[in-house]
């Protein structure tokens, strides 16, 4: 009983100092860990992170080869100049016998009728029918007459006075029709109706020219200018 005792004392005091020994291997292996310094750890704030997005992949343009076409063959401008300048002589030559044609025509004209001179001109305007000339001044006198009575006016203070008369005017009509020299020949009893008569003729300024066919380069003309009250 004693060796059984003494056996069971020495398997606990072994089993003890094992104990001890692997509690003294971890808490050496606990300083030895303790005693490392630590890593050090860097903080990272995403907010001040920019975060970029990646750019698309451009793929290169690869253009195709235009294809350059021939143009259509066409004669050159050469040979349509070529042409035309064949052509030109014939054309010359219809014109030239064209223009000889015209000028052998003129001169038979010229053979057959007899040549005027100016001065025979001139007797041949000269020698008008008397008649034919009467009626050509009677046609321009009447129309001169037609004017003046259109743009007579009787004066407002004479009409309200009661003025009446006749004022003989007597002016020259230039070539061209243009009127000159306007003055009273015959006065009528009233001074305001004489000043009447002329003021029609300085408004009227001009006529028709005097007829090529009368061969006048002026025409002096009297006119009666006649101021009546109709009373109705």
């Amino acid at each position: 009983m004693e060796n059984k005792k003494s056996l069971l004392v020495i398997l606990t005091l072994t089993i003890s100092a094992h104990l001890l020994l692997f509690a003294n291997l971890k808490v050496e292996e606990e300083v030895e860990q303790q005693a490392k310094p630590l890593p050090q750890i860097t903080k990272i704030n995403l907010q001040n992170v920019v975060i970029k997005k990646p750019e698309p992949v451009v793929e290169p343009i690869v253009e195709k080869p235009v294809e350059i076409k021939p143009l259509p063959k066409t004669e050159s401008t050469n040979k349509i100049k070529e042409v035309k300048k064949k052509d030109f002589p014939k054309k010359e030559k219809k014109v030239e016998k064209k223009i000889e044609e015209i000028k052998e025509v003129k001169q038979e004209i010229n053979n057959a009728v007899p040549q005027m001179n100016t001065s025979d001109i001139k007797s041949v305007e000269k020698d008008i029918d008397p008649s034919l000339k009467d009626a050509l001044e009677n046609e321009y006198l009447a129309k001169i007459r037609m004017i003046i009575e259109k743009n007579k006016i009787y004066p407002k203070s004479a009409k309200r006075l009661n003025q009446m008369g006749k004022v003989n005017v007597c002016f020259v009509i230039s070539k061209d029709g243009h009127i000159q020299d306007i003055k009273v020949v015959k006065k009528s009893s009233f001074e305001r109706l004489d000043e009447a008569a002329i003021e029609i003729l300085t408004k009227i300024n001009s006529f028709e020219p005097i007829p090529e066919k009368l061969n006048k380069n002026s025409w002096e003309i009297t006119v009666p200018i006649v101021y009546q009250i109709t009373r109705s």
